[in-house]
């Protein structure tokens, strides 16, 4: 029988449940909303049928919980998530894995010609204020990655990629003015 090949957004989710422990999909939501990255839908039409799939595939199991008034159902990695997420993790390390960064800033950057001179120079202004606040949210994360190694590196690439972002910035505000 074949194994069905999961997404990227699924194994994410049962990474970060394997990592942070028993969660809801409330803490799901709220830790990946308070990622630096927009790489990931947190949003709840997205993250609640997820996690609902991965259990009904076996890859989580849940449990019924009380917090005062309130029900919530936490979920847990199975043996067999585990698998899934150590066969996601690789190696090997397929193509899809290895790309060049999701960066809507630079999909924008692509059409900046369509902008006036003007606008332009608006656009580079506004971009670097915006990396200056995605460079807070990575050294808040910093706190947080000093307990996991896993985490720190992770934090690493976050620190390293508002770096290169930001001399990109400053090399095509030089071009285009």
């Amino acid at each position: 029988m074949a194994v069905k090949r999961r997404s990227e957004l699924e194994c994410f989710v049962i990474g970060l449940i394997w990592q942070i422990g028993p969660a809801s999909p409330y803490e799901l939501r709220r830790h990946m909303q308070s990622s630096p990255s927009t790489q990931w839908s947190a949003s709840a039409g997205a993250i609640y049928p997820l996690v609902q799939r991965l259990q009904r595939a076996g890859l989580l199991s849940s449990e019924a919980k009380r917090d005062g008034k309130r029900r919530r159902r936490e979920y847990r990695i199975t043996s067999r998530g585990l698998a899934v997420l150590r066969a996601w993790i690789g190696p090997p390390i397929g193509v899809e894995a290895v790309t060049v960064a999701h960066d809507p800033l630079r999909s924008r950057a692509r059409f900046l010609e369509a902008l006036p001179e003007a606008d332009r120079r608006a656009w580079f202004a506004a971009a670097r204020a915006a990396l200056d606040e995605v460079e807070k949210r990575v050294n808040a994360w910093a706190k947080e990655a000093s307990t996991s190694r896993s985490a720190r590196v992770m934090n690493k690439s976050g620190e390293l990629d508002v770096n290169s972002r930001r001399a990109w910035l400053d090399d095509a505000a030089n071009v285009m003015g």
